[in-house]
Parts: structure tokens; C-alpha cells; sequence
């Protein structure tokens, strides 16, 4: 632009050198040499000039434009790859705590894997344990079935026995009833209470007893009124399991209450 604008200056000068020619053709001048004289066409030569001036400002104007254009295209280019670059950035503190949780997620299932496995095993070991107790249970229920079994053919064999004892002892009852005060009661299933009278004299009516407990393979006392000495009572069961005389044990228990004054 500033050679267009010098060679204008220039086109401007040439024109008031004309005009000054022009009024140095006077008479006053005549007698001056002569000046070649040159047919040099300003105006046409001024309007190009200004038609190539208006073209190159519009050349200027439009080549503005499209670096303004540019500019703001790549200004807004730049903006939007910040915009992206922070939308990464985003994306990627999102995936990374995505990924944390993940790791924490993982490392608890792992660890609720082993729990599991763990308890797994430890009631696999508790099952073969019960396993081996409820074994264990059920040959010691064989056994005592079996020693049930056993105790109840002893029992009913004892209860035959002494069932035929019984009869055979009927008259000795009766003499001991009639005559010693003796009197045998059942209670309840295997329990006999056997009472005796005609003891105290100081009153004959007043009842001693026992209650004997017939429900397993050796004899016991549950009970005695008036108490017996514990020994005492002992020992005389103890002897009725040896022997298995029921009429010895009648006699010696009548005497037990005869000497304990009771």
C-alpha cells in the first residue's frame, strides 16, 4: 500500500508540473529553450491507478477477512480441543475411580471368595466330624439297645422267677401276713411297697415299709418310713443282690426296723 500511495504522490506532481507548463507557455517565456514535450495521459493513468487501489483494498479487505476468519476458526478450534482435553481429563478421572471401585469391588469378592471357601471347608471338616460322631452315636445306641434288650429278658426273666417264687412262697406269705404283720402292695409298674405291723409295742398297728424297685436287674430301696440307717439299708440290698432270697431280705428287714427303736 505504501509504493500505491507514493506512486500516486508522483502521479499528483506530474499534474502540477503540467498546470505550471501551461502557464509558462506565455509570451514572457517564448525566448526560454524548448522543452521536449512528452503526450502522457494522467487521468487515464490516475483511474487505473484507482481502480488497481480499489482492487487491492479489496484483495487487503478480503484477505483480512479470511485471516480474521481463520483466526476465529482456529480460535474456536482451539477452544474446542480444550474443551475435549478437559472432557479426557474428566473422562479419565472417571474411568480411574471407575477403575478403584472396580479394584476395591474386586478385592472384596476375593476376599468374600476366600471367606466363602474357608467356610466351605471348615463345614466340610465339621461334617465329616459329626460325620464320625453320629457313627459313633449310633453303634453306642446299637449297644444299649442291645443292653436294654439284655436288661429286659434278665427282668422278665426275674419277674418269672419271682413270680414262681411267689407261688411257691404263698403259704410263707400268708403265715407272714397272718401271724408277722407283713403286707405286700404294688405301687406302680416294677415297685412293690412292702409293709409291716406288730413291731412297736407300743402300738402294733403303727406301719413300717420299704419301697423296692424291681425295674432293673439288681433290687434298690427307694424308700423307707421310718428312715433306715443308710449302711443298714445298703447292706441289706447289697446281700439281696448275692443272694436273690427275697424271704431272707423280708426277715432281715423286719429286724432293721425292730432294732432301730424307731
Amino acid at each position: 500500500m505504501a509504493s500505491i500511495a507514493s506512486l500516486r504522490s508522483g502521479v499528483d506532481a506530474l499534474d502540477l508540473k503540467s498546470s505550471s507548463a501551461d502557464r509558462l507557455d506565455s509570451p514572457i517565456s517564448s525566448t526560454a529553450p524548448s522543452v521536449p514535450q512528452f503526450s502522457f495521459d494522467f487521468d487515464k493513468l490516475k483511474k487505473k491507478m484507482d481502480n488497481f487501489q480499489a482492487k487491492f483494498d479489496e484483495y487487503i479487505a478480503n484477505d483480512r477477512k479470511r485471516i480474521l476468519e481463520d483466526r476465529n476458526a482456529f480460535e474456536r478450534e482451539i477452544q474446542d480441543g480444550k474443551e475435549q482435553e478437559t472432557e479426557m481429563i474428566t473422562n479419565i478421572q472417571f474411568f480411574k475411580e471407575k477403575e478403584e471401585e472396580m479394584s476395591q469391588e474386586m478385592a472384596r469378592e476375593e476376599q468374600e471368595v476366600q471367606e466363602t471357601e474357608q467356610s466351605i471347608s471348615e463345614f466340610s471338616r465339621k461334617k465329616q466330624e459329626l460325620s464320625v460322631l453320629r457313627d459313633a452315636v449310633v453303634k453306642q445306641i446299637a449297644e444299649v439297645q442291645q443292653m436294654l434288650e439284655k436288661a429286659r429278658e434278665e427282668r422278665s426273666k426275674e419277674r418269672s422267677k419271682i413270680l414262681t417264687q411267689s407261688s411257691l412262697n404263698a403259704p410263707e406269705l400268708m403265715f407272714w401276713e397272718q401271724n408277722l404283720g407283713l403286707r405286700i402292695e404294688g405301687v406302680e409298674d416294677d415297685y412293690l411297697k412292702i409293709i409291716f405291723t406288730l413291731i412297736s409295742e407300743k402300738n402294733w398297728d403303727k406301719e413300717y415299709y420299704l419301697i423296692v424297685d424291681l425295674s432293673s436287674v439288681d433290687y434298690e430301696v427307694s424308700k423307707s418310713e421310718p428312715a433306715l440307717d443308710k449302711s443298714m439299708l445298703d447292706h441289706l440290698v447289697t446281700r439281696l443282690n448275692e443272694s436273690r432270697n427275697f424271704s431272707r431280705f423280708l426277715k432281715e428287714a423286719r429286724r432293721s426296723f425292730k432294732d432301730s427303736g424307731l
